[in-house]
């Protein structure tokens, strides 16, 4: 299937790393440009170095999502993009962080990218959630409200701008990512591990490519009529059924 990528420009926040950086080698797989931010200089290099070859160009700059001003400069001097993916998370039990990062700093940066997509045809936003949001997380509650708040504010957000631009939630289950949180699990507590594993019904934890594929395809062109959704991609982990 062709996506429909080749020639667009997608902004991925986060993209150094984890889910972020396999969503942004997906989008350059596919001939999408992509530019995204870090905090850290040196991962961002590394990044750009695994990315050389691919059909899409990919750029980065050293930018925090949390200094509001500072991004929305940045985001006013790249050229005009089509895709916008807010993947920045605190990952923190701590309220304040959760409430700051993955709340405000995520709204802000969103909300700074609007104006531009709007000039877009083919303008989409994928936000970067969690199964956290839908069900109960008794040890880490503020990351849970953080990310169902969010969700909310992306439907609200969709219905808010369509017919203009598509908005969506992908809300990844368990996934494995190298030097990331159930990597840390797995190699300090291996019987949390384990347990973590047992509760996904297909036997493992995602791969960030797995999440990667699907955010690609969800802000792609060849989705032009799926909009305001939030598509789980927990393999099989959540029980309820979504009304």
């Amino acid at each position: 299937m062709n996506l429909g990528l080749t020639g667009l420009t997608a902004v991925v926040t986060g993209g150094s790393s984890g889910i972020g950086a396999a969503i942004t080698k997906a989008f350059a797989a596919e001939g999408c440009h992509v530019v995204f931010c870090a905090r850290d200089q040196s991962r961002i290099d590394a990044m750009l170095e695994s990315t050389q070859g691919l059909p899409g160009r990919v750029s980065a700059d050293a930018v925090d999502v949390n200094d509001h001003d500072a991004f929305a400069a940045w985001l006013h001097q790249l050229p005009p993009f089509d895709i916008f993916i807010p993947n920045v998370s605190a990952l923190s039990v701590d309220w304040r962080k959760a409430m700051e990062t993955d709340v405000q700093a995520t709204v802000n940066a969103t909300e700074a990218a609007v104006p531009i997509l709007m000039k877009s045809k083919q303008a989409a936003i994928t936000y970067i959630g969690s199964k956290a949001g839908s069900l109960a997380a008794p040890g880490s509650p503020a990351y849970g409200a953080a990310k169902a708040a969010m969700a909310h504010y992306m439907k609200s957000l969709s219905a808010r701008l369509l017919p203009a631009v598509r908005v969506n939630t992908v809300s990844p289950g368990d996934t494995l990512a190298e030097n990331g949180l159930w990597d840390k699990v797995r190699i300090n507590d291996p019987d949390a591990y384990a347990k973590v594993v047992a509760r996904n019904p297909l036997g493992r934890l995602a791969t960030p490519e797995e999440i990667a594929r699907v955010v690609v395809f969800l802000s792609s062109p060849a989705a032009s009529f799926v909009a305001g959704a939030n598509w789980y991609v927990d393999g099989g982990s959540i029980n309820h059924v979504q009304v």
